[in-house]
Parts: C-alpha cells; sequence; structure tokens
C-alpha cells in the first residue's frame, strides 16, 4: 500500500500570524495538524513543539515493545499505543515548557493525527480539541473525530440544534487541549483502511468556515490532484473571510503511486 499526500497552510486574512503547525512525515506514516493558542508567541510554540514531540516519540517507540490497545470498535493496534504515548508527550513538552517561560504560560494547542499500521493495516487516528479528520470512501464523508469544545458537549447534551453551533457564542471555547494542564484524554480512534480512502486533516480556520458538502465536492472533483484539493479549501476559506488560520492536509491510500 501507498500514502499519497499534500498539504497546504495560511496565514489567513485576519491574524497576524499562523500559529498552525503541520507534520507529513511520510518514514512514519505520521500526518498531523496542529492548532495553536494563548500568549505573544505561545501558540506557535506550542504546536510547533507538538508536531516535533509526538514525531520523535514515534521515532522511539517500538511496537514489539508495546501492548496493542482496542478502541471502541473492538480493533486492536501497537499504532494505536503508540500514537496515544505521542500525544501524552507532547502534552508533557508543551506543558513544561509553557512553566519555564513566564511569556508562554497557559499556551497550548489541538492535534489531529493519523499514524498509518500498515503492517497489521490499521489507520489510526488521534485528536484532542477541536482540528479535525474526515474520511472520503465511495463519495461519502464521515467525520472520525469529535470536538473537545463546549457547543460539541452542549449539543451531546440535547441543549442547543446542530445547526446552532457554527455560531453560538462559545464556538471556540475548547474542553481540553494538548499543553494546558498536567494531564490530557485524547480520543483514539482505529479504523481497517480500504483502498480509494481518502483522509483530510484540518483546523478550525477550514471547517469553521466550509461545510461538509463542500469539503466533499473540492476533495472529490474529478481529475483533481491532492495538491490542488488543499489549495481549494484553503483558498475557499480565504474567500469567506480567512478569520483564522487554515491548515489542512489530505491523504489518499492506494496500492500504486498513480496519483
Amino acid at each position: 500500500m501507498i500514502i499519497q499526500s499534500a498539504v497546504r497552510s495560511d496565514i489567513g486574512k485576519v491574524r497576524k500570524k499562523n500559529e498552525d503547525s503541520f507534520g507529513c512525515c511520510s518514514e512514519l506514516a505520521f500526518y498531523i495538524v496542529a492548532d495553536g493558542m494563548g500568549g505573544h508567541q505561545g501558540g506557535a510554540v506550542a504546536s510547533a513543539l507538538a508536531v516535533e514531540s509526538m514525531r520523535r516519540s514515534l521515532e522511539n517507540t517500538q511496537a514489539e515493545d508495546l501492548t496493542p490497545i482496542a478502541d471502541s470498535s473492538g480493533h486492536y493496534s501497537t499504532g494505536g499505543r503508540r500514537l496515544e504515548m505521542a500525544v501524552h508527550q507532547a502534552n508533557n513538552d508543551v506543558f513544561e515548557r509553557s512553566k519555564q517561560d513566564a511569556a508562554l504560560e497557559g499556551m497550548g494547542t489541538t492535534i489531529a493525527a493519523i499514524l498509518f499500521d500498515l503492517q497489521e493495516k490499521v489507520v489510526c487516528i488521534g485528536h484532542v480539541g477541536d482540528s479535525r479528520v474526515y474520511r472520503v470512501r465511495v463519495g461519502q464523508l464521515d467525520q472520525l473525530t469529535e470536538d473537545h469544545s463546549v457547543v460539541q458537549q452542549l449539543f451531546r447534551q440535547g441543549e442547543i440544534e446542530q445547526e446552532e453551533m457554527r455560531t453560538h457564542p462559545s464556538r471556540h471555547m475548547l474542553t481540553q487541549a494538548v499543553g494546558t494542564s498536567a494531564m490530557v484524554r485524547p480520543d483514539i480512534r482505529m479504523e481497517t483502511p480500504q483502498v480509494g480512502d481518502m483522509f483530510v486533516l484540518c483546523s478550525d480556520g477550514v471547517h469553521g468556515v466550509i461545510n461538509d458538502q463542500e469539503l466533499l465536492e473540492i476533495v472529490t472533483a474529478e481529475g483533481q490532484d491532492l495538491q490542488t484539493a488543499c489549495a481549494g479549501l484553503v483558498d475557499l476559506a480565504n474567500e469567506r473571510g480567512g478569520p483564522d488560520n487554515s491548515t489542512v492536509i489530505v491523504l489518499a491510500y492506494e496500492e500504486t503511486a498513480a496519483r
């Protein structure tokens, strides 16, 4: 199996700096989008540190030394364990760094990450915060992550309708992020990928202004390559005011390197 990838990140039309970071580590079959927050320099520091910390953790953990974990659907994979460990390492590194520098106090970052376990043929998805992972399969878009946000919590409790989530005054408030406290509870999900699957990882600068149907249409447009799909999503976000940094990674799980 071969994983094709493309990425695009943009400052947007409002923010003074890009506090998003990303990693496309093909040698590890690891891909991540991180959206930083906090302090004068804190957001950019937190997101970049989380990406690098997770990359190092995955390099240093060997599958044969670990016990596989299972998700709620019964998928087992040592990849899930490695990804979970990487998130905890990133949380520790960001949290400790924030305590060392007063200018970075309170910084944190979201993460949305994928690790392909090619040996066990499992895709492991991990996230904290409101950056998302989607899967496109046979023309259908499925969101594989559930935001750790106040509006998601309100929706789950039946206090607001889904249509209210995009405009609710608390829509940007997170219930957890990497590095804002000593402990973090990442959601780890594992799926069996199929040839032809596409995966989209993005910050809320993308999904906050682009709906699911639009995202699906851009990613699956006939004759379009992955890089053009990334550019199409970021360009549309900017056309709609670019209120935030926008970062997107598009992946294709294929048998050959034809794309």
